[in-house]
């Protein structure tokens, strides 16, 4: 689906341009966020965000420590409560006059004295009418099965580690929406508190890979199936495509790297019915990119302030496939394919309709306006190799290597799975003064040095320039031309950058 951007202004952060805009595609993309000055502050915004007239019930956990957390989700949501947070020893001064204004009449606290004191405990039984109760075990894993305990009777269950929460906090939304428990498992074996909540499950679902929940916790399990990826981002997308939400455009952003936003915000994403995806502090995975396109989300709630989800992701949202980042550290799945390759009307040194002749729509337009200008300004420019696949890529890979050695190989060609052009994104050019071929005296050609003047017009850049070959991890190649957009792109040319320092 084709992007229009229109960019109002660019601040210079950190050396780094962060863009004001509105992205438009059939409807607009919109961005805000939810945030306060701390995790606690944050949860409290949330809860203003969802219960704005107040609520019956509050579900309190403690906001440094996720492990009685985890599970809390579920529970939340089947009472129509926030989740709050508090600090240990004392009830957190904002927390409390939230709580006030909330006007509950029961208040469930999330794990033992231990975790949230008695003298909390005594302090919400004195200064509130409310009900209090403690749900809590000897540990996390009795904790989560005493929640799974109050609520309604359901079939299904979620299995995560008990030491990690992203996994829990990808799930959340989704399990709690569903009112299926999520109960905690160690890697290698199941504790016999879990074990017990289990019974009577006809279905479970693990969330995460084999290295976190193990194939024998997995061979013990009823009925189960298993989300995954080999990160936490890759997990998180992964929950985004399966586990499918009732609104079909909107989604979550969270940290992945702190519990705090996204266990108290998995409640609010439950009420609406909308999934939560784990980003960088300061970037988007490929992964969740790749989920967002796939998903069509193009309205955005990110949980928690610019510490902890700053401005480059919002833009990273608006243009998720143009701004993919694909290089030797950072790859792409073997079965991406961009939805819409198609042929740009240029020139080709070859008449034959080739799959390296295709590009994705998102650029070919663009590539068309810069080659007719360059041949109305005198310039032979012809397009060469545009989309590889995977299976493509990796047969030429192996071939260098196997001609000239690895080390040249990993050099001048990308592995499989970390080449721009399975993007469709990029586009090797070269002219009749070389030969058509890929070659670096290209750039002295008079069509390479109108490429290096001009390309950033038409929204590319060089994306392997030289002398940044230790950061890009490759040899100067001045035909490979890679699409960001105008503005990124003469932003990039203006203050010498790279995409790998633009996006981090």
């Amino acid at each position: 689906m084709q992007f229009v951007a229109r960019w109002i202004s660019a601040a210079i952060i950190g050396g780094l341009a962060v863009f004001s805009f509105t992205v438009m595609k059939a409807d607009a993309f919109q961005i805000d966020r939810v945030n306060g000055d701390d995790r606690y502050e944050t949860a409290v915004e949330i809860s203003q965000k969802g219960w704005s007239n107040g609520s019956d019930v509050v579900v309190l956990t403690r906001g440094d420590e996720f492990p009685d957390a985890l599970a809390g989700s579920p529970l939340a949501h089947a009472k129509d409560a926030p989740l709050l947070l508090t600090e240990k020893d004392h009830l957190t001064a904002i927390t409390k006059k939230e709580i006030n204004r909330l006007n509950p009449s029961s208040i469930f606290i999330l794990g033992g004295p231990g975790a949230v004191s008695s003298k909390i405990e005594k302090t919400l039984k004195n200064t509130f009418s409310a009900e209090i109760t403690r749900i809590a075990g000897n540990n996390r894993y009795q904790t989560a099965a005493k929640v799974a305990a109050q609520l309604p009777g359901n079939d299904r269950a979620f299995v995560v580690n008990g030491s990690r929460f992203p996994d829990a906090m990808a799930a959340a939304p989704y399990a709690a929406r569903h009112g299926h428990p999520i109960l905690l498992t160690k890697s290698s074996y199941i504790p016999q508190s879990t074990q017990e909540a289990l019974r009577g499950k006809k279905q479970t679902t693990i969330v995460g890979g084999d290295g976190v929940v193990s194939q024998s916790v997995e061979n013990d399990l009823p009925n189960p199936e298993r989300i995954s990826g080999n990160t936490r981002y890759k997990t998180s997308a992964q929950a985004v495509l399966h586990l499918r939400m009732g609104r079909p455009d909107n989604a979550y952003v969270v940290t992945g790297n702190k519990f705090a936003d996204g266990i108290a915000g998995s409640v609010l994403a439950a009420k609406y019915n909308d999934p939560i995806l784990l980003v960088e502090e300061n970037y988007v995975p490929n992964a969740i990119k790749i989920a967002v396109h796939k998903r069509g989300l193009e309205k955005f709630t990110v949980f928690g302030g610019y510490n902890a989800v700053d401005q480059y992701v919002d833009t990273e949202l608006s243009l998720p496939i143009q701004l993919l980042l694909v290089n030797k550290a950072r790859g792409i799945p073997a079965s991406y394919k961009d939805d819409h390759l198609v042929k740009p009307n240029v020139r080709f040194p070859s008449n034959s309709d080739l799959p390296k002749h295709y590009m994705s729509s998102i650029a070919a337009g663009h590539l068309e306006n810069m080659f007719d200008d360059a041949w109305a300004a005198g310039k032979e420019l012809y397009a060469v190799s545009g989309y590889r696949s995977y299976e493509r890529q990796k047969e030429i890979h192996e071939r260098i290597t196997r001609n000239h050695g690895s080390e040249y190989a990993d050099r001048v060609s990308a592995e499989p799975g970390h080449s721009e052009h399975q993007t469709g994104l990029a586009m090797d050019v070269s002219s009749p003064a070389v030969g058509y071929q890929l070659v670096e005296s290209f750039a002295n050609t008079v069509e390479g040095r109108w490429l290096e003047q001009h390309a950033s017009d038409y929204g590319f850049i060089i994306r392997y320039p030289d002398g940044r070959e230790r950061d890009t991890g490759y040899t100067y190649e001045p035909w490979h031309l890679r699409y960001v957009g105008k503005s990124i792109a003469r932003y990039m040319d203006r203050t010498n950058k790279i995409l790998e320092d633009y996006l981090r």
